[in-house]
């Protein structure tokens, strides 16, 4: 089963702040689940989110 979870723990695993995860999850940048009033963002749905804002290398 993949792992979810909340808006505070992913904040804490990308290192960002509360309110960026929120942000992002309103812009539909990073797809998260509304579970009563609280939303739940799945394993699957970091790994896209990150894949998506890769930075790409400059040639020197």
């Amino acid at each position: 089963m993949e792992q979810i979870y909340t808006v505070k723990e992913v904040a804490g695993r990308l290192k960002v702040g509360y309110r960026t995860v929120l942000d992002q999850i309103n812009l539909c940048k990073l797809e998260a689940y509304e579970v009563g009033n609280r939303y739940r963002i799945s394993e699957s749905s970091i790994l896209r989110y990150l894949s998506s804002i890769k930075a790409k290398r400059v040639a020197d």
